[in-house]
């Protein structure tokens, strides 16, 4: 049953890549942190559904969802900023490490057990992530604000797993959805704040962010809830690399497939790693 709610997120993730995609491709006048924001709003009505009108929650839990909303709302606005200051490549390759922040705390903090082929499978997978993330059109530029941002991304996106596993162990996997909810209130106020600040057509990009944004909001909320499930069954440092690698794979196949996306073959190389990377942090 654990490696069902590992596989879960996913697919879920694929199907969120999609609606990603198809909004980057198909909207004119694009406005990503209000897309944002309203994903962040339907995630939350999926938790608060699935409360089923019972919400209780321990006012000492207060404290993670409000440190997760924020991490959650500085990595979504940073990792845009990052995106845009400086290459895209290497932005998402220092993102993806992110993943290292929840492993190690595991480790560290919770007394999670270390493997030699969990030593192995980790150096695979930074192997495979720096692959699949080349790309010779495009240079490293050391400018000062693209790192400060690229930064702020990093340490952002690693504390939200971080923080979703210290409430997890905490209230030994309680107010799951509570958590949840408090937390993407609190991302929404930011977030709508901001989005609305943008200028444009404000009601063409809302239009459209709701067109993509509902769909992938009820599927970000599925899959955060299934990833804090599956917080309380798998190990930190096995759950956080393996859902980075098995998201690799979904990737790839989406590209390829639905995109026609040519990989090179580094690229391609880079994924076959990063499955047999899965295979040893499983072992």
């Amino acid at each position: 049953m654990q490696y069902f709610y590992l596989l879960l997120p996913v697919a879920i993730s694929a199907f969120e890549g999609i609606l990603a995609k198809d909004y980057n491709i198909k909207v004119k006048e694009k406005n990503t942190i209000l897309f944002s924001a309203v994903i962040c709003f339907f995630a939350m009505m999926f938790f608060m559904f699935n409360t089923r009108g019972r919400f209780e929650f321990e006012p000492a839990a207060a404290c993670y969802s409000l440190g997760f909303g924020l991490a959650f709302a500085i990595a979504t606005v940073e990792g845009l900023n990052a995106i845009r200051t400086g290459p895209l490549s290497i932005s998402s390759l220092v993102s993806s490490y992110s993943l290292l922040i929840p492993t190690f705390h595991g480790i560290i903090f919770l007394g999670e057990k270390i493997k030699p082929t969990m030593i192995l499978g980790v150096i695979i997978l930074l192997i495979a992530l720096s692959m699949v993330n080349l790309n010779k059109n495009e240079s490293l530029k050391h400018e000062k604000t693209w790192v400060i941002h690229l930064v702020a991304a990093f340490i952002s996106n690693g504390m939200c797993s971080t923080i979703q596993k210290m409430q997890q162990v905490r209230f030994d996997g309680a107010y799951k959805n509570e958590f949840m909810i408090v937390a993407l209130a609190f991302v929404c106020i930011c977030l709508f704040s901001l989005g609305f600040a943008q200028k444009g057509n404000k009601g063409e990009m809302l239009k459209s962010a709701l067109k993509f944004g509902v769909p992938k909001g009820v599927l970000n909320g599925g899959m955060n809830y299934f990833v804090m499930v599956a917080t309380g069954l798998i190990a930190s440092s096995i759950l956080f690399p393996t859902l980075a690698a098995a998201g690799m794979t979904t990737t790839y196949f989406i590209s390829r497939f639905r995109y026609k996306e040519i990989l090179s073959k580094i690229q391609t190389f880079g994924y076959v790693l990063g499955i047999i990377s899965v295979i040893l942090l499983n072992i």
